[in-house]
């Protein structure tokens, strides 16, 4: 069937964008809603990701034994943890309160004083220091037995230790909590008095 001469007209810019426009949008739909989906992951991602809290390494640890029996223990710890470049500044204050607490087999023997550390460096590595005393009359009969024998049979004891340090982060609870579980202490040769680290520095670990 033929165009009658004089009906002919070119199409439009409009007319002739039309079908490649329709064949155009599912594409660009798609595309689209890729992209704001990827967008609006990384603004989730983003706001709910939380930075690890970093390991705190125990640098040492002594134990020294005043006085020693079945119901009585009087005993003093010394401890210095080394606190990672990433913790002052982005996760602990500068100046703030150090306490830790000494167990045995999960039983709390010795909490230190609040002891006040100040002047800490951004991005360095510090250590610092804490210590603990305990003089009781009368202590569980099976814990004292069993230090006891951990001494004069093993030749070492084991602790574990709590300690908290001034959280400077926004909307926390303003401690950061710290546990070191079975800390292998080993008394000197032919000593029954004083114990040291033995082994690999432990690291702790945020709770």
């Amino acid at each position: 069937m033929g165009i009658e001469e004089g009906n002919y007209k070119e199409p439009t810019t409009d007319e002739l964008m039309f079908p490649m426009r329709c064949k155009c949008r599912p594409c660009c739909f798609v595309f689209v809603c890729i992209v704001a989906g990827l967008l609006v992951f990384s603004i989730y991602k983003a706001a709910t990701y939380k930075e690890p809290v970093p390991k705190i390494e125990l640098a040492s640890m002594d134990f020294t034994v005043l006085n020693i029996s079945d119901t009585r223990l009087s005993a003093k710890w010394n401890m210095s943890i080394r606190i990672p470049n990433d913790l002052p500044g982005k996760f602990i204050c500068f100046q703030g309160d150090l306490q830790a607490s000494f167990l045995y087999k999960n039983i709390t023997l010795a909490t230190s004083s609040q002891e006040k550390y100040t002047n800490l460096i951004y991005d360095e590595p510090q250590v610092l220091r804490v210590s603990a005393s305990l003089s009781r009359e009368d202590i569980d009969g099976l814990i004292g037995k069993d230090i006891t024998e951990d001494i004069k049979e093993k030749k070492e004891v084991r602790f574990g230790t709590r300690f908290y340090l001034t959280d400077c982060r926004k909307k926390t609870s303003g401690t950061l909590r710290y546990a070191c579980d079975d800390v292998t202490l080993r008394f000197e040769p032919g000593s029954e008095m004083k114990a040291a680290l033995f082994g690999k520095n432990p690291r702790c670990v945020n709770y």
